[in-house]
């Protein structure tokens, strides 16, 4: 990303400024909230989807429904996270500093204020019933919040006085306005398939996790989703090796 100093006609900081601590940690913070999950559903009993679904009578058929359906609430966050990474690029989604001209009002922008963040709700939203009661309420109450936090934080930073009227006036954060599936069949879609590479390696983990989720639903299986993950990493690695070996830039 192209350094503050590099337009001499830019006043110091106009142009790039960085998010304050929460924003810059954000990754260890997800991971620390998933790492207090974890222990939270060691401890915390069966999940609330088996407390709502599980049956002697129809056996473990609606359980497998209720996880594909999870399920795909997963899928379209991670597309929601494609779609975002395809029009504003991987490295400003993992950049600790955010530039002010990264405003956007094309492409899904002009319907949807923050599509990354949305399918981080999505994702968060798709893994709570399959927590215990105590897990669920965890993860609502510190992912969710933290990724309403992380939107607002952008907000702050880029909006100026005309793009906030403009923008906060007119486009939802979450929610897709009237048009959206048209965008998606006119341009989204083919802009997610050119910049599938990146896309690819922005997201592998997600990618990856969904697999195990998706083998975890059909199975309902813990062993069986732990190699469908392990397995894909571990695949997606080859492909990082391929390409460092080969000497083809990665995106």
């Amino acid at each position: 990303m192209d350094s503050q100093g590099n337009d001499p006609l830019q006043p110091p900081g106009e142009q790039i400024q960085e998010g304050n601590f929460l924003y810059k940690a954000r990754i260890p913070v997800y991971l620390l909230i998933f790492l207090i999950l974890w222990r939270l559903n060691q401890s915390g009993g069966y999940p609330l989807l088996s407390r709502l679904l599980a049956s002697p009578i129809r056996g473990t058929l609606s359980l497998k429904a209720g996880v594909l359906l999870c399920w795909w609430v997963y899928l379209a966050g991670v597309f929601f996270r494609f779609l975002g990474t395809a029009y504003i690029g991987r490295q400003k989604i993992w950049s600790a500093k955010i530039r002010k001209e990264n405003t956007q009002t094309t492409g899904p922008f002009r319907y949807l204020r923050h599509p990354v963040y949305t399918g981080s709700l999505l994702i968060i939203f798709s893994l709570a019933p399959l927590c215990s009661p105590q897990g669920a309420l965890f993860l609502l109450s510190t992912g969710g919040l933290f990724t309403y936090y992380l939107a607002r934080q952008e907000e702050t930073i880029l909006d100026t006085p005309v793009v906030g009227r403009q923008q906060g006036s007119s486009i939802n954060r979450f929610w897709p306005k009237k048009g959206f599936l048209t965008f998606l069949r006119n341009d989204g879609l083919r802009e997610i398939a050119k910049k599938k590479r990146e896309i690819f390696f922005s997201e592998f983990y997600n990618i990856a996790f969904g697999t195990g989720f998706f083998v975890f639903g059909i199975s309902l299986s813990v062993r069986a989703f732990w190699y469908a993950f392990f397995g894909s990493l571990i695949l997606m690695s080859a492909v990082f090796l391929y390409f460092r070996i080969s000497s083809q830039p990665i995106p």
